[in-house]
């Protein structure tokens, strides 16, 4: 695998459909994304580092409600986390990582509405999917920045938006049904909505470390097969 990103994966929850990539590292790409994995999701951007070995890790979440779709560990649930995560090394710049990710989010957006990619085990998208994945990795090697950069914050911001406001209707629901029982007074609603506002504040802040998007895909992608590297692990 060339100079640029090291791994790449699209997880549901805590599941991985497909990834790709080479640790030539002595182990240190597969501990940086293994480690990358185990953080919190928020509503924006997470990032890892090993600074000895100049390698840089980072993901990007997208909220969606589930509507109570059965899950693979036959556990109801609202909750759906789209993970898009990455392990580069020093030849890419910050932007041209965060732009490969949220190229992913955007490509995805139509397999993302398949019963496979909602409810699949481990690794159900990786024959599908990652000879796509790995053809978008080796762009951002061989293209480098001019056609991986596109200034266009609103992306990003709006896929934020999108995740704040998701968090914030399901901690708004498990409150009503909490006071089903009772109705609620002028000044419970009116502490409610100002405690809903500087909660959505909080969160722009924390994820609030600005963005770029990629442009259009290529078609055409050779049907091979590709190994995964931590998934099995």
């Amino acid at each position: 695998m060339p100079e640029g990103i090291k791994w790449s994966c699209v997880c549901r929850n805590d599941v991985i459909l497909a990834e790709v990539g080479e640790d030539h590292y002595d182990g240190a790409v597969i501990e940086l994304s293994q480690k990358l994995l185990k953080r919190k999701p928020t509503p924006g951007w997470e990032f890892q580092r090993n600074k000895k070995l100049n390698l840089r890790a980072m993901k990007l979440h997208v909220y969606e409600d589930a509507g109570q779709k059965k899950c693979v560990d036959d556990v109801r649930s609202d909750k759906l986390i789209w993970i898009f995560a990455v392990v580069s090394d020093s030849s890419l710049e910050k932007d041209q990582v965060k732009s490969f990710l949220e190229k992913l989010v955007f490509l995805t957006e139509p397999m993302r509405q398949d019963d496979e990619w909602r409810n699949g085990q481990l690794l159900c998208a990786q024959s599908t999917f990652a000879p796509t994945l790995l053809q978008r990795m080796e762009q951002v090697d061989y293209q480098g920045r001019l056609a991986m950069v596109n200034h266009n914050i609103n992306s990003t911001k709006e896929i934020m938006s999108n995740n704040i406001d998701r968090i914030l209707e399901r901690d708004e629901h498990l409150h009503n049904l909490e006071e089903r029982s009772s109705s609620l007074n002028l000044m419970s609603k009116q502490f409610k909505k100002r405690s809903k506002e500087l909660k959505r504040k909080k969160m722009w802040q924390n994820a609030k470390h600005g963005a770029v998007m990629g442009t259009a895909i290529t078609a055409g992608v050779a049907a091979i097969t590709i190994p995964p590297l931590i998934a099995l692990l």
